[in-house]
């Protein structure tokens, strides 16, 4: 990807040590840089082109609900009950 006309920020991220050696090697196999693989990956990855359509648009829960339900989708029984536990896990 070019990223000409974009100014560039230095940063500083973490990654564990086999991520990195995984990276130079494949960087080097491409003939291109650590950098660039990692830049590459952000706009794949939270590029808004790879919003769906319908996340595209703000939805309410109740809408959200609706248009699972119209796919014939059932939700568990006790969703209401145990909210915060199905959202973020055991808590």
């Amino acid at each position: 990807m070019v990223y000409s006309g974009n100014t560039m920020e230095r940063t500083q991220i973490y990654l564990p040590k086999t991520q990195i050696k995984q990276l130079k090697h494949l960087a080097q196999q491409r003939r291109t840089t650590l950098s660039d693989l990692v830049r590459d990956a952000v706009e794949i990855q939270y590029s808004a082109k790879k919003l769906t359509p319908w996340a595209k648009k703000e939805e309410t829960l109740r809408e959200a609900a609706e248009r699972i339900g119209k796919l014939g989708k059932k939700g568990p029984k006790d969703l209401s009950s145990r909210l915060d536990e199905y959202l973020y896990g055991n808590i």
